[in-house]
Parts: C-alpha cells; structure tokens; sequence
C-alpha cells in the first residue's frame, strides 16, 4: 500500500471550505433541530463534575482549528488524484474505525452514557464523510 502525505498538493481554500461545512454540520447536528435537545440529559453528570462556565467563543475557535487540521490531514491523505467517492470513503472509514473507537473507548473510561458516544461518533462520521467528499471533489 502507498501511502503519501503530500501537502505541496493541497488546495489549502478547500481545506478552509470543508473545516467551514464541517464546524456548520456541528452546529446543526448539536442544535434542538437534531440531537441537541438529547444533550442536556446526557451531559448532565459530566456538568456537575466540571462546573458549567464555558468560554464558548474560546471553544469554537479551538472545535475550527482541529476540524482545519483534520481536513488537512486528510486532504493530504487523500492527494492530487482522490475522486469525490474516495474522499468520502476515506472520509467515512476514519469516523467510523478511527475516530468512533477512540470516542468510545475515552467514554467507556470516563463513565459517559452509551448513546453520547451515537450523537459525538455520528457527528465524525458525518462529518469526516462530507470533508472527504469535498476534498476528493475540489482539487
């Protein structure tokens, strides 16, 4: 297998462009819309361990600089050559094998509900599918 990091080849403004719609499916995926109105419950134990002061701006700016370092990555994953189908294989694949196991075994270990782990992996498989995609689409 040839594997390839090849970052001289990234079209670094569809890098911005799919860590933009990846932050954007964050904000609907964790709106009342979709599975924001599960967190509160969920998030309730976790809360009363941390306090609830959050610097959210401070917190977006962090969640769009890792999504920007995911996509690059993954844009240099993917090369020159990745089709919009690959991107979103890759894409897929990462969220689900990668990403979701990390998630689950840092939720097993942290004593967080099992369906916290469905709505947070959900959201990278999502996610990672759709920047693949358009990484694989947008040279």
């Amino acid at each position: 297998m040839d594997v390839n990091f090849d970052f001289t080849t990234v079209n670094w403004l569809t890098v911005i462009g799919a860590t933009t719609v990846g932050f954007l499916i964050g904000g609907v995926w964790y709106s009342p819309l979709l599975f924001g109105r599960f967190l509160p419950k969920l998030l309730s134990e976790v809360k009363s361990r941390t306090g609830s002061s959050r610097n959210v701006a401070a917190i977006f700016v962090t969640a769009f600089i890792l999504l920007w370092v995911s996509a690059a990555f993954l844009a240099g994953l993917l090369g020159p050559r990745a089709s919009a189908r690959e991107g979103m294989d890759v894409g897929l694949a990462i969220g689900l094998f990668y990403v979701v196991p990390a998630l689950s075994i840092a939720a097993i270990f942290g004593s967080r509900p099992v369906r916290m782990i469905f709505v947070v992996g959900g959201y990278f498989i999502a996610c990672f599918g759709v920047m693949g995609f358009m990484l694989g689409a947008w040279h």
